[in-house]
């Protein structure tokens, strides 16, 4: 644990899967009104697990205001390894909306979550779980925020993930 270290401005920096999937936890389950996540796909160690999943379940059944939105630019792999998030998001339909990133923004290799415009976790490269996290820091989620809903407004609704009715 000596690498996650808290400064004077709230800021914890992380290096491991398992720092990563716990902080992004206590984000998750302290979220109030909005959860936004953006990465190359709906990220198995951040958003893949029981207690996840029951905390993001929880959070959408508080109140009908509150919302999850996902950017990915492919959920190919998610669809083929069952990642917990899609059979939720197919019964949350009003409240949790899955999304596929528009061809300009399919180079980005960052993954973040956002919560309620004051809290953000940020890994600069999808695939190492190193980076920071802070808990009250609106106006860094400010400037994430306008990127994400430069990100989400581009995007379109994910085919693979929206429920069938057969």
């Amino acid at each position: 644990m000596t690498s996650e270290r808290a400064t004077e401005d709230n800021l914890i920096r992380f290096d491991s899967r398992e720092q990563a999937a716990r902080l992004a936890f206590e984000l998750i389950k302290n979220a109030r009104r909005e959860i936004c996540f953006f990465g190359p796909l709906i990220d198995p160690v951040l958003l893949d697990n029981s207690e996840v999943i029951e905390a993001i379940s929880a959070f959408c059944r508080h109140s009908r205001r509150t919302q999850v939105r996902i950017v990915v630019i492919d959920t190919q792999k998610n669809v083929v390894n069952s990642h917990q998030i899609l059979p939720l998001a197919q019964r949350l339909t009003s409240s949790i909306s899955i999304h596929i990133a528009d061809r300009k923004h399919h180079d980005l290799r960052q993954q973040f979550i956002l919560v309620d415009g004051t809290a953000y976790l940020f890994c600069p490269n999808a695939e190492r779980y190193r980076g920071r996290i802070e808990k009250h820091a609106p106006a860094e989620v400010k400037d994430m925020q306008q990127e994400f809903e430069e990100i989400w407004n581009l995007s379109k609704p994910d085919r693979n993930t929206r429920r069938l009715h057969l």
